[in-house]
This record gives C-alpha cells, sequence and structure tokens, in this order.
C-alpha cells in the first residue's frame, strides 16, 4: 500500500488498525525484508548474477580489443556494433538484473514454504 502512494492514514484506516499496530507491523516487515536480503546475499543467487556481470564485461572488453585490432573499417564497425550490444545488455541486467532475482527467490522461497506447510 505504501508503494500505491497511500498516506499513513489512508492505510490505517483501510486496514482498519492503531497507529501503533501500524509501525508495530511495519518494524516487523522491514526486519522481515532485512533477513530475507541477508539471506539472499549470502546464497549462490547473487553469484549467478555477478558471473552473468562479470561475462558481459569481459565480452565488452574482447569487442573493444576487436575493434582495436581490425583490419577493415568493416571489422572494427561490426566489433563497436557488438560492443554496443553487450552493453546494453549489462546496463539491461544491471536496472533489471535484481528485480528479476528478487522476484524467483522470492517465488522459490514461497514455494519452500508451502511445502514445508503440507
Amino acid at each position: 500500500m505504501a508503494s500505491d502512494k497511500l498516506t499513513r492514514p489512508e492505510i490505517m484506516r483501510t486496514l482498519k488498525i492503531s497507529r501503533s499496530a501500524y509501525f508495530r507491523n511495519l518494524e516487523a516487515i522491514r526486519a522481515e525484508d532485512q533477513v530475507w536480503l541477508m539471506q539472499l546475499a549470502q546464497g549462490e543467487f547473487v553469484s549467478e548474477y555477478r558471473e552473468a556481470h562479470d561475462m558481459l564485461v569481459g565480452l565488452a572488453r574482447r569487442g573493444i580489443d576487436l575493434a582495436d585490432n581490425a583490419k577493415s573499417d568493416r571489422d572494427r564497425l561490426e566489433a563497436l556494433k557488438f560492443c554496443k550490444e553487450v552493453e546494453l545488455d549489462r546496463i539491461r541486467l544491471l536496472g533489471e538484473g535484481p528485480t528479476a532475482l528478487a522476484v524467483r527467490k522470492r517465488a522459490e522461497d514461497g514455494a519452500t514454504r508451502k511445502q514445508a506447510d503440507v
């Protein structure tokens, strides 16, 4: 609700909770999120993201080397085009990757909890 730009009084009114209950719940949610982020940082989840980013950086460096050592203008342009595409992929990964990874991790955690409940 807060992400939907509702004010604190609107949230309390909608949920029919007191001010103290609102802050107590908010602190509990923040603590739960902090635990989840710590678990995320410790798992292989982050290393997959880091490996993908490092691979793209390596490809960009290789593309720059190819452009620098190109024998013709056509080869140079192809290498630079490759560099541009890799850089766009890297920017996309930086912008969307953490969100996509977080959603995937949340889904995995939800499936694990459902199995534990059964």
